[in-house]
């Protein structure tokens, strides 16, 4: 069965199949595009591991009470992760505010932020200040001027939307990860929609992967495939060789009589090999005639009959 097998193989990978020039094209075409289907699926894998999600928002809902606080619960469940330890993220809170007399008269107020674990533990703390966009009156009865049929339609509103950045560079730890985040204003600003963000900041490999997709994942499936196809041809190099070299020894040995067994042409072959003086010496004809041999009679015994013999004349 051995020896079948490695003659199938033999005959499989040689040279002198006979395939023809067509069904080698079919083969390396149909090897070629089995390359590149299982390298853009295993960069398609790569990709979905290693580039993080971008953006993770939540609404906040400010309480409006002594203080302006609200609670951000990120996950579902306390045992739920959701950002990646290897990935900086910076957090931010968007703030869609109107342009009303009160919330101009506020001032400067100041956002506090604490990003906890499902213990509740502060895991980071930022406090940043922010404020409403100078306007002078001039500016304003101009701009409600212009905009005065859109309003009177109601097609807009007077708002304006503020973005406070509060953490940057934060990376989440591996065995306290962040699910919450509590947010406190210091002054009662009127709020029409809040929303936090947590906002992944590529570099490196990352930022080619995501901002460049298509280019980085055609060089990568590109350098891939020429190295699929420089380590198989390498391959099949290896094994045609080993494949000629067989059959080049399965020719030698077949190369002998066909009545012959191999122990018998081991032995030829080792006599061949052996020197002069183990040689047996040879017989001559007048040698073996001086060697009496007796031959038996077959005619049967009678009493009256003589057995003779025969005898080789020295």
């Amino acid at each position: 069965m051995l020896s079948l097998t490695r003659t199938q193989l033999t005959n499989a990978l040689s040279a002198r199949t006979g395939l023809s020039l067509a069904v080698r094209t079919m083969l390396a075409g149909a090897a070629v595009a089995t390359i590149i289907i299982s390298t853009t699926v295993l960069y398609g894998v790569f990709y979905k591991l290693y580039v993080p999600q971008l953006l993770h928002s939540a609404p906040v809902y400010l309480q409006y009470s002594a203080n302006t606080t609200a609670l951000i619960n990120f996950v579902p469940s306390s045992n739920y992760k959701f950002l990646s330890t290897s990935q900086a993220y910076s957090v931010s809170l968007d703030l869609d505010v109107p342009t009303s007399e009160a919330n101009r008269d506020l001032g400067a107020f100041m956002v506090d932020l604490e990003l906890r674990d499902r213990r509740g533990h502060v895991i980071h703390h930022s406090s940043r200040p922010s404020i409403l966009p100078y306007e002078s009156q001039l500016v304003r009865t101009l701009r409600t001027l212009v905009r005065c049929i859109p309003l009177a339609l109601g097609l807009t509103d007077e708002r304006t939307r503020l973005c406070v950045h509060l953490v940057d560079d934060v990376y989440d730890k591996h065995f306290s990860p962040v699910t919450s985040a509590w947010i406190a204003l210091s002054k009662p600003l009127q709020v029409y929609n809040a929303q936090i963000i947590i906002r992944a900041q590529f570099s490196g490999l990352r930022y080619w992967m995501y901002y460049w997709r298509v280019p980085t994942a055609l060089v990568f499936i590109v350098m891939a495939v020429v190295w699929q196809i420089v380590l198989t041809v390498v391959a099949w190099s290896v094994l045609e060789a080993y494949a000629n070299r067989s059959n080049v020894a399965e020719t030698n040995v077949g190369g002998s009589e066909p009545g012959t067994s191999a122990p018998q042409q081991r032995k030829a072959s080792g006599s061949l090999l052996q020197p002069s003086f183990f040689a047996q010496p040879e017989h001559s004809d007048s040698d073996d005639d001086r060697v009496e041999q007796t031959v038996p009679d077959s005619t049967p015994f009678h009493p009256l009959r003589r057995r003779t013999s025969t005898r080789s004349v020295i």
